[in-house]
């Protein structure tokens, strides 16, 4: 049985943009983010820093976003 992808997770449906750099706010290197990564750790400095523009789409609501990227939506706060 093949297992299929969420179409959210899926590089294959994404637009020019959800792949973008972000300037290391502990050393102002560039750092490439996914729209759906937390945080990232900095190659230059080792700071780890949040994604200012997490996109967290069907995860804020989905019942099997733990499963796909380890969030739970049931125990989020703030979630849709």
């Amino acid at each position: 049985m093949a297992v299929t992808m969420c179409p959210g997770q899926n590089t294959a449906f994404w637009r020019p943009g959800d792949i973008f750099d972000i300037t290391c706010p502990g050393c102002g290197s560039q750092v490439e983010f996914f729209k759906d990564e937390a945080r990232r750790r900095c190659q230059g400095c080792g700071h780890v820093f949040v994604n200012p523009r997490l996109n967290e789409g069907c995860a804020a609501w989905c019942k099997f976003a733990d499963k796909c990227l380890g969030l739970n939506p049931e125990t989020r706060t703030g979630s849709k």
